[in-house]
């Protein structure tokens, strides 16, 4: 349907200003350098991907001791309390995704019948991002998580994965978005669901740099952020947020991946809010356009 438009978003650090396995380490108690450092030896010493790396590490400690149990309810608990960034959460106030929804509305693109999508692709775990979903009260725009998925053992205890998402595996999910949820990725289309053209992702660093790519070559929209980091006192922390900046600048703009490099924070007025809103319109302006067009 040429009508839609689908945002698809990163979660850590895109749409969340820290990793959300920091709650799983506050819940457990452990030190969180301690943590990242045995995730890194995982990656760096034995040869596993980020995610099976961080992964291998969760179900260590639970093996360890029983004060480490964790189950995938456990998992949705921990992501409730997540806290997301400004202008996103929709449990006090209206939340960007309201203004948004409110363009495709308006009375100039009623008979379009034009439909945002939104989706979530994260090497996080999907149970996480679905209960900061659900306790921010956005499970109604989101179509679709997709994240890695967790099996598990004879103690309700998270044990093996059974789906990883991963740098290239962004891609393929671009694909399956773009073909329709029903379809298999591998099938052979003239047509897609959602085109290319229609979809505006946003992503925050290395690994959604094949995913930044695939959209902007396929003729649509991506953006990058990056976390603006604070002092005790909520005063911007400069040296911190310009080495993000910096760090985001080489991934995306300057090697010409994403088209903007933008601060993580989406309440009306700001520059992303802005960006976000002007590019849906600018897409519902063509997408009357072609259908004029076509008449």
């Amino acid at each position: 349907m040429k009508n839609k438009i689908a945002l698809i978003f990163d979660f850590d650090i895109t749409l969340s200003p820290y990793y959300q396995q920091r709650k799983i380490i506050e819940h457990w108690g452990i030190d969180e350098t301690t943590f990242w450092q045995q995730c890194t030896n995982k990656v760096q010493k034995e040869d596993y991907d980020l995610e099976h790396g961080y992964i291998k590490v969760l179900t260590e400690y639970i093996a360890k001791d029983d004060k480490y149990k964790l189950s995938n309810n456990d998992l949705f608990t921990l992501g409730q309390k997540i806290e997301l960034y400004e202008g996103l959460s929709r449990k006090e106030n209206n939340s960007i995704f309201d203004e948004l929804q409110a363009i495709t509305q308006k009375e100039e693109y009623s008979e379009q019948n034009i439909e945002i999508e939104c989706y979530c692709i994260s090497g996080g775990l999907e149970r996480m991002v679905a209960g900061a979903f659900e306790a921010h009260n956005l499970n109604g725009y989101f179509k679709k998580i997709y994240a890695c998925r967790l099996d598990e053992d004879e103690n309700r205890n998270i044990s093996y994965p059974k789906e990883t998402v991963g740098h290239t595996i962004k891609t393929q999910k671009l694909y399956q978005i773009a073909k329709g949820l029903d379809k298999d990725v591998n099938e052979v289309t003239t047509e897609y669901t959602i085109p290319f053209e229609n979809m505006i992702f946003i992503g925050d660093g290395l690994t959604d740099i094949p995913a930044f790519s695939l959209i902007n070559s396929m003729g649509g929209i991506s953006i990058a952020v990056y976390r603006e980091s604070k002092n005790s006192d909520g005063t911007i922390n400069q040296e911190k947020t310009l080495k993000d900046y910096e760090t985001g600048y080489k991934l995306a703009v300057e090697s010409q991946r994403a088209e903007q490099l933008l601060p993580a924070d989406y309440s009306s007025g700001k520059p992303l809010n802005l960006a976000l809103l002007n590019y849906v319109k600018e897409l519902c302006e063509k997408i009357k356009s072609d259908t004029i067009r076509n008449i």
